[in-house]
C-alpha cells in the first residue's frame, strides 16, 4: 500500500499556502472548462505584459503531450501571486500583467489532480525551487515560458534489519527537498516495498521504524545505501528504481517505564536524563521541556555510545493535571537523589537499556493552580501574589519570594519575604524577583508552584487607565475587558488570562477574547490576568471581576402548520424564546409516542403516521441556563396520502416483432410499486405485465395499451391507461441481397433481392458508390461506369406491402471496381 501527504517544504514559503493556490487553480480550472471564468480586463489606458507557454509532459511511451489539467502558478518577487493566467485544454496557457515583472512560474500535478500520477512539478527553467527558478520578464509581446514535466518514478526495495530480517512495523516516505507530495508506503512481510507517483530530482527517501517499541534507527538513502544521516538523493524521473534496500540499525537510547509499586505505569511524572561532562565535571540534564512520561508510564529518549549518564523522575508536574495520588523522587537505580543516582555508560552492547523506575508513594495529590504576581515593579512598590484556588480546602498556602543564587543555576529566598504580599527593597534594584507557592496539608504530597517573575526597575511602564472588566456577569452572557494604552510606547503584545473560580484558562496571546460565562461558572468569582514585556520591563496586572449569576430560558407554545396527510410536510413554528440565542431542540410524536430522528423544525408524514395525530416539542436550551420544553397541540388524525399519477405512454415501433417499452412518468411521491398489464385492443394479454412487450402475430392489426397501477404504503392506490397505438403492422422476411455481375467498368451488375415474405412485395432500389448514393441509379441493375473504377458498389433493396413496416436490406460491398 502507498499513500500521497503533503510535506513541508524547504523552499521559500510555506506549504499551506502553496497548498491553497494550488486549491484555487483545481476550482479555476474547472470554471475554465465550463466557460465561466470572469477574467478581469486591463483599463484601456494602462500596458498590457504577457508571458505564455505551453506545459508538456512525456507519456510512458516517450510522445510529448500537452497535460490537459496541469496548473500554472506564476509569483513576483514577494513570492505574492501575479497576474491572470488562462489555460487551454491543450497545456497552452496565458498569462497577463499590468507590469512587465520579472516572475517566476511553476507548473505541474499537485495532491488529488488527475494529472498527478503521471508528472511532477516544475519551476522554469526545469529548476525545482522558487529562488533557483530563471525570472521570467513579460514583454507587451508575448514572451514565450515553456515547460517540461517529469514523469513521476516508481521505487522498489526492502526494509531490513542487520540480520537481514524484513522489518514490516516501518514506514518508507519520499518528498522532495523542495516540498511537494510526500509519498508513503509499508512493506510487505517479506520486506518488500514499492513507491508509486514519486516526483523526480532531489528528496529526502526515509525508512521509519514504526513499532512503538524504538526498535531501530531511522535511517535515509543516499543513493547506494541507508543512513543514520539526513541526506538527500536525487530521484531520476520516470522510471523504476530497484535495489532501494534499507538496513536499519539497532536503536540506542534509553527506555524508561515508571510505575508504582503495584506496576500501574504513572503519566506525566517529570523526568531527566543527566549527561556526564567530563570537561566540565558537572552533570547536564536535557535543555528543553517539559519532559514528562506518557500514558503509558513511559518516555523513551536517545544516547550516545560511550557517554555516561544518570536518569532521574520526579511527580512535581502540576499544570491542569491534578492526581488523586502522588509519588516520591526516585533515580535509576533506587536513589532518591540525583547524588547518588547509579550512572551507567552506553557501549555498542549497551546501545539500549530497558529501564523500570518504581515510585513510592508520598501521599494524595493535591491540585495545584498557577500562582500570578502582579504590581509595579518598582524599589517600595508592592507586589501581590494570586495563588488561584487549590484543591481540597484546607490546604495550607505559604510564600516564598525569591531571587536568584547568583551561580545561575535556581532562586534562594528573600529573608522574611513570606506573605502574599511583598514591598520591594533597594537592594533588589536590578533583580529579577519570583513567587514560590507551596501548598501542604495532612496526607498529601506537598507542592509548589513557581509565579512569573518580573526584573526590578528604577521605573515601570503603566496603564493610562487601568484594566476593567466589563459585562453583567450574568451565566449567558460574556465579560470582556479593556484598559488604556502601556507607557512607554512600544511593542509590548500583552498576554491575557481569565481566571474563573482561581483556575487560569487557557492564555491569549496577541489579543483579548471575551469570556463567555456558562452554567458551571455560576458563583464563581472572576478575574484577569494581564502581563506585558518589552526589552526587560515588565507589566503585571490582575483585575477583578463579577461573580457569575444564572438565568432561566423562556419560551412560548410552538404550533404546527401543514396538511396533516400522509407524503405532506409539517413545520414547527416555535415562537418565542429568551434570551437570545437561544439553542432550539425539536422532536416530533405521533400519538404520544417519540419519532426516532425526527428532530428537524419540519416532518415529513410517512406512514407509519396514518390515523395518528401529531405533535412537536421545543425545548430551549442556553448555555448557563436551565432548559425549557413547550409541546404544541395535536392535530387531527394523519389522513391517506394522494400518488402523483402521470398518464403513461408507449414507445418502440409497432410493427411485430418489435418491442413496446413503457414510459409511465414521473409518479411521486418516491419510492413506490408500479404494476404494469398490456390490452390488445382492449382486451388483457395475459403474463403481459412487464414493462416491454414483445410484439407476436397476433398483435397485428391490433391496437396497443397498457396500464400502470401505482401502490404505496399509507397512499391511496392509482392507475392510469395510456393511449391506444396505431394499429401493429406485420413485419417481412427478407433475405440479404446479392449482385451478379462482372465487376469491372462497362459492365453491369444485377440485384438479387431474394425471396421476400409474404408475397408479393414491391422492390425499389438504390445503388451506392462507396457508401454514397448514386444519382438515378434506382433500377434493379446498374451499369459501371469510369467514375466507379477503383470504389466499392453495394445495392438497397427496399420492400413495401400494405400493413406491413416497410424495410430496406443491403447487399455486400463489391471488390473494388476494375
Amino acid at each position: 500500500m502507498f499513500s500521497h501527504r503533503l510535506a513541508v517544504g524547504r523552499a521559500r514559503g510555506t506549504i499551506a499556502r502553496r497548498a491553497a493556490r494550488r486549491l484555487l487553480t483545481v476550482l479555476t480550472a474547472a470554471t475554465v472548462a465550463l466557460g465561466v471564468l470572469p477574467l478581469a480586463a486591463p483599463s484601456a489606458s494602462a500596458a498590457t505584459y504577457t508571458i505564455k507557454g505551453r506545459v508538456t509532459g512525456l507519456t510512458s511511451t516517450g510522445t510529448v503531450v500537452g497535460v490537459p489539467d496541469a496548473g500554472v502558478w506564476i509569483f513576483d518577487a514577494n513570492y505574492d501571486d501575479a497576474g491572470t493566467i488562462a489555460y487551454a485544454s491543450d497545456g497552452t496557457y496565458t498569462a497577463t500583467f499590468s507590469t512587465p515583472g520579472p516572475y517566476r512560474i511553476q507548473a505541474g500535478c499537485w495532491g488529488t489532480m488527475t494529472c498527478a500520477s503521471q508528472w511532477g512539478i516544475e519551476w522554469y527553467a526545469n529548476e525545482g525551487a522558487f529562488d533557483s527558478a530563471t525570472p521570467v520578464t513579460a514583454g507587451t509581446t508575448a514572451t514565450v515560458a515553456d515547460i517540461r514535466l517529469d514523469r513521476r518514478s516508481t521505487i522498489k526495495g526492502t526494509v531490513k534489519n542487520t540480520a537481514g530480517q524484513p522489518i514490516t512495523a516501518s514506514e518508507i516516505s519520499i518528498s522532495k527537498s523542495t516540498g511537494g507530495d510526500v509519498v508513503t508506503a509499508r512493506p510487505a512481510a517479506d520486506g518488500t516495498f514499492t513507491l508509486t507517483g514519486v516526483e523526480a530530482g532531489p528528496s529526502n527517501l526515509m525508512a521509519e521504524d514504526t513499532s512503538g517499541q524504538n526498535l531501530y534507527e531511522n535511517e535515509s538513502w543516499n543513493g547506494t545505501a541507508s543512513t543514520p544521516d539526513y541526506v538527500d538523493w536525487s530521484v531520476p524521473a520516470g522510471v523504476t528504481v530497484t535495489g532501494v534496500n534499507f538496513v536499519l540499525d539497532p536503536w540506542t537510547g534509553v527506555v524508561v517505564k515508571v510505575t508504582d509499586s503495584a506496576g500501574n505505569p504513572l503519566q506525566n511524572i517529570n523526568w531527566d536524563l543527566l549527561e556526564y561532562r567530563p570537561a566540565e565535571g558537572d552533570w547536564l540534564g536535557q535543555q528543553y521541556g517539559p519532559k514528562l512520561t506518557s500514558a503509558d508510564g513511559t518516555v523513551a529518549v536517545g544516547t550516545e555510545v560511550g557517554t555516561t549518564y544518570k536518569f532521574c523522575v520526579s511527580d512535581t508536574w502540576y499544570d491542569n493535571w491534578a492526581p488523586a495520588t502522588r509519588y516520591q523522587d526516585r533515580c535509576w537505580d533506587g536513589a532518591t537523589t540525583e547524588a547518588t543516582a547509579t550512572p551507567f555508560t552506553v557501549t555498542t552492547e549497551t546501545r539500549r537499556r530497558d529501564l523500570t523506575i518504581v515510585l513510592p508513594v508520598a501521599g494524595k495529590g493535591l491540585t495545584a493552580r498557577e500562582p500570578f504576581v502582579s504590581g509595579t515593579p518598582t524599589v517600595g512598590s508592592t507586589l501581590t501574589v494570586d495563588p488561584g484556588t487549590w484543591a481540597p480546602s484546607g490546604v495550607t498556602l505559604t510564600y516564598a519570594w525569591m531571587k536568584p543564587n547568583g551561580a545561575g543555576t535556581g532562586f534562594v529566598a528573600i529573608p522574611g519575604a513570606t506573605g502574599r504580599t511583598f514591598t520591594v527593597t533597594s537592594d533588589l534594584l536590578g533583580t529579577y524577583v519570583v513567587a514560590r507557592v507551596t501548598g501542604t496539608l495532612s496526607g498529601y504530597r506537598s507542592a509548589q508552584y513557581y509565579a512569573n517573575g518580573v526584573e526590578i526597575r528604577s521605573t515601570a511602564p503603566t496603564l493610562a487607565s487601568p484594566l476593567t472588566i466589563t459585562g453583567s456577569g450574568v451565566a449567558g452572557t460574556s465579560l470582556n475587558a479593556s484598559h488604556g494604552a502601556i507607557s512607554p510606547a512600544g511593542d509590548w503584545s500583552p498576554s491575557y488570562t481569565w481566571v474563573v473560580g482561581g483556575v487560569p484558562q487557557d492564555t491569549m496571546w496577541g489579543g483579548l477574547s471575551p469570556l463567555a460565562l456558562t452554567s458551571a461558572m455560576v458563583g464563581q468569582r472572576i478575574t484577569l490576568r494581564m502581563s506585558a514585556y518589552l526589552d526587560g520591563a515588565t507589566l503585571q496586572v490582575n483585575a477583578t471581576g463579577p461573580v457569575v449569576l444564572a438565568g432561566t430560558v423562556s419560551g412560548t407554545t410552538p404550533t404546527v402548520t401543514g396538511t396533516a396527510k400522509v407524503g405532506s410536510t409539517l413545520t414547527a413554528a416555535a415562537g418565542t424564546w429568551g434570551p437570545t440565542p437561544v439553542t432550539l431542540a425539536y422532536q416530533w410524536y405521533h400519538s404520544g409516542v417519540a419519532i426516532s430522528g425526527a428532530t428537524a423544525t419540519t416532518y415529513a408524514l410517512t406512514a407509519s403516521d396514518l390515523g395518528k395525530a401529531m405533535t412537536v416539542k421545543v425545548t430551549g436550551s442556553k448555555a448557563s441556563y436551565a432548559s425549557t420544553a413547550k409541546t404544541s397541540a395535536a392535530t387531527t388524525a394523519v389522513a391517506a396520502g394522494t400518488l402523483t399519477a402521470p398518464t403513461p405512454t408507449i414507445s418502440g415501433t409497432k410493427a411485430v416483432g418489435n418491442t413496446l417499452t413503457i414510459v409511465p412518468g414521473t409518479w411521486g411521491p418516491a419510492p413506490l410499486t408500479l404494476a404494469y398489464q398490456w390490452y390488445r385492443s382492449g382486451v388483457a394479454i395475459s403474463g403481459a405485465t412487464a414493462s416491454t412487450y414483445k410484439l407476436t402475430t397476433t398483435d397485428q392489426t391490433k391496437t396497443m395499451t397498457v396500464r400502470v397501477t401505482g401502490t404505496k404504503s399509507g397512499y391511496t392506490t392509482v392507475a392510469h391507461t395510456s393511449a391506444a397505438t396505431t394499429a401493429v403492422l406485420g413485419s417481412f422476411t427478407a433475405p440479404t441481397p446479392t449482385l451478379s455481375g462482372t465487376q469491372r467498368v462497362g459492365y453491369t451488375l444485377t440485384a438479387n433481392p431474394g425471396t421476400w415474405s409474404p408475397a408479393p412485395t414491391t422492390m425499389t432500389y438504390q445503388w451506392y458508390r462507396s457508401g454514397a448514393a448514386i444519382s438515378g441509379a434506382t433500377a434493379k441493375t446498374y451499369k459501371l461506369t469510369s467514375t466507379d473504377r477503383g470504389t466499392y458498389v453495394k445495392v438497397r433493396v427496399t420492400g413495401a406491402k400494405s400493413g406491413y413496416l416497410t424495410r430496406s436490406v443491403y447487399s455486400p460491398l463489391t471488390a473494388a471496381i476494375g
